[in-house]
């Protein structure tokens, strides 16, 4: 844990004047002189935002998006924060103000994805795997819970494919939940049509925070996508990667950087988020920076579905209401409340909902659900 900090910085971001009507950009930048970001984010309806980067990124350049062309623009208001001026604090107020004279040149008139050079370290893109190789082993699914350092260390993490790739197919990435790898995936992986699809699967560690891993699918899916020019795609996420996912989508439909994306399916997934991680966060000597995001009632759920539009990507969510226990009455899958799989802004943001008589695990050999799953694929395809 104490290594995960030092690798990462966090700050909160306060406009000292509300903005409405328009997002304001934030765009991280390493080096000032090479007219290049690694990363973005935007505050959105609000006065402030949390923000957790690498230690990197050494300025943020912010404005006041008036045209929503994700573009900054001579006459926009603007701030430049060098982070070298806040070693030791965390909270930032920012003034966005227009100014021709002092507004960084390089950067105006560039939109986010013609400025986004990411560079990505310890992360497999495009190796050709099986789902019996390490890096998807049940040790590894627990190494990335507990020690996640280690399990970027060893090589696991990284977005595989599970055959050669082949540019006539469309590919659907699968995503796992907590503790876990894309083994658990298979049932699911097994059924897929291999003569129209590819199968490509998102290993990462499990207990980092659920920010750093949207942001790193955000990464490593822009870098894949520019790089084989895909222009359709369908990710299927179970338990905690629907979280994952939905946040990655929420946070890249702002810069239209996943239009590729036909839809996102999410199967068993704590939109809610997870008591028992409220009280790890409450009473546990360490914390993990996963069970801080599955707070119930921590920022991460509360801004999950903030200010996301339904028509961008659509969602079919997918629960389970069978507990598995005779004894226990409770609402539930086993692992997930209903309440929680059918968090209310969850359903006001799916385009389909269905429900099957499963448990957390069985869930994923469901015949029913497969083939609801595969006829969404076909609706949101296109020709």
């Amino acid at each position: 844990m104490k290594t995960l900090d030092s690798l990462t910085n966090e700050y909160t971001l306060t406009l000292s004047e509300p903005v409405s009507g328009s997002a304001v950009v934030i765009e991280q930048i390493k080096d000032i002189n090479k007219s290049e970001i690694d990363g973005y984010d935007a505050i959105i309806g609000s006065e402030s935002i949390n923000l957790q980067m690498s230690n990197d990124i050494h300025y943020l350049l912010l404005f006041e998006d008036k045209n929503k062309d994700l573009t900054l623009q001579a006459d926009e208001a603007f701030s430049l924060i060098n982070l070298h001026d806040y070693k030791e604090k965390t909270e930032i107020l920012v003034t966005l103000k227009a100014n021709e004279k002092t507004i960084p040149k390089a950067f105006v008139g560039r939109s986010l994805s013609s400025l986004l050079n990411i560079e990505l370290d310890l992360v497999n893109i495009g190796k050709v795997v099986n789902l019996n190789d390490p890096p998807f082993d049940k040790e590894n699914a627990e190494l990335g819970m507990w020690q996640p350092l280690t399990f970027l260390l060893e090589n696991n993490t990284g977005l595989y494919f599970l055959s050669e790739y082949d540019p006539k197919k469309i590919p659907i990435l699968f995503v796992h939940g907590i503790n876990s790898t894309a083994l658990e995936l298979a049932p699911l992986i097994e059924k897929v049509d291999k003569s129209k699809y590819q199968v490509w699967v998102f290993n990462y560690p499990s207990g980092l925070s659920l920010s750093l891993t949207s942001k790193g699918l955000a990464n490593v899916l822009y870098t894949v996508a520019n790089e084989y020019n895909i222009q359709q795609m369908h990710i299927v996420a179970h338990s905690m990667g629907g979280l994952v996912v939905e946040n990655y989508i929420r946070q890249c439909n702002l810069g239209t950087l996943c239009d590729f994306v036909n839809s996102i399916s999410t199967i068993s997934s704590p939109f809610g988020g997870v008591e028992s991680a409220k009280q790890g966060v409450e009473y546990s000597p360490v914390v993990m920076p996963v069970w801080v995001d599955l707070n119930p009632d921590g920022e991460f759920i509360k801004e999950l579905f903030k200010d996301r539009n339904k028509a961008n990507t659509p969602h079919f969510l997918l629960f389970g209401y069978n507990s598995g226990n005779f004894i226990n009455t409770d609402s539930n899958d086993g692992v997930i409340d209903l309440s929680s799989q059918l968090n209310r802004q969850a359903q006001l943001h799916a385009e389909q909902i269905r429900g099957y008589d499963e448990n957390h695990l069985s869930i994923l050999n469901n015949d029913e659900l497969f083939d609801d799953l595969s006829n969404f694929w076909i609706e949101t395809e296109r020709e």
